[in-house]
């Protein structure tokens, strides 16, 4: 397929302008982009990016927005949303194939419906599929790298990396450091009877409930080491610290929750806590969120 010169199709691919981070990122906060894409089909992913580097326009691509922190300031450039880019196909007995944007609920629900269990600990998780890979994101001592086969990735070209071509590492794949689109992941899956797979997916929801409520991307900071940020923070003394409209959570101290409608608190508490862990402990925390924009 010959992605070059179709900027003909721009035209045709769905497009949003004033974009809000806030409507978009679970942090509920940021300024707006002045367009974004919104692709449904590869070909309509190659279009938009190749258009955006041929033009050198800045972009980022965002998914479903859980573990971002966008500016207050209005973004200079574009948005490629994996919003419309989603589906789940069946491969054989023990893979099935995600498109990019397809929510974890989504996945679930497809993997309920046919009996094929394996990803239930995902369950909850406000994410979509590429963010997950692209984060190697996981829950319950659980990562999706354990799950990935193969990743499909477009920068210019369509690429395919092998399980090991990924690099996965703590809340790290090799697609940070590659400015290109996710297309999708294929995931080894098992056969299960349908009841046992929703009875698991019901237990891991359960669990999840549990978590701190309120506007967050979930954990803030990576774990150091063998060393759970959560608990760093919380025996630093730092659990309801607040700057702002900002809190860090009572319950669980890795979380910030963000109680107002714009980012600058956040940011600014999330730089705070930094701050006073390394003073107090010797320890440099670093984010898991990815920020987006100028703070």
């Amino acid at each position: 397929m010959n992605f070059d010169d179709a900027s003909k199709f721009l035209e045709c691919i769905p497009k949003e302008v004033n974009f809000s981070f806030a409507e978009n990122t679970t942090y509920g906060s940021g300024g707006t982009a002045e367009i974004a894409y919104f692709p449904k089909y590869i070909r309509q992913v190659a279009v938009v990016y190749n258009y955006l580097v041929r033009e050198k326009i800045n972009f980022v691509i965002l998914g479903n927005g859980s573990n971002i922190l966008a500016s207050d300031k209005n973004y200079d450039g574009a948005v490629i949303s994996t919003k419309r880019f989603g589906g789940v196909f069946r491969l054989g007995t023990n893979r099935i194939f995600c498109r990019s944007g397809t929510k974890v609920s989504a996945l679930l629900k497809y993997c309920a419906e046919r009996g094929l269990s394996g990803l239930e600990y995902l369950a909850g998780i406000p994410a979509s599929v590429g963010g997950l890979v692209y984060m190697n994101g996981g829950a319950g001592g659980k990562v999706i790298a354990q799950d990935v086969v193969n990743v499909k990735l477009f920068d210019g070209k369509i690429r395919d990396f092998s399980n090991n071509s990924c690099q996965f590492g703590h809340k790290y794949s090799i697609m940070r450091d590659i400015n290109g689109v996710i297309l999708g992941t294929t995931l080894q899956v098992e056969p299960e009877k349908r009841e046992k797979v929703r009875e698991n997916i019901a237990e891991f929801l359960e669990k999840r409930s549990l978590q701190p409520k309120g506007k967050s991307c979930g954990c803030v900071f990576k774990n150091a080491g063998a060393l759970g940020a959560g608990k760093i923070i919380d025996e630093a003394g730092l659990k309801g610290l607040s700057v702002g409209n900002a809190k860090v959570s009572s319950e669980h101290a890795n979380f910030i929750i963000n109680h107002g409608e714009n980012s600058a608190d956040v940011y600014a508490l999330v730089k705070e806590v930094k701050r006073r862990v390394f003073e107090r402990t010797g320890i440099v925390l670093e984010e898991e969120v990815v920020y987006i924009g100028d703070f």
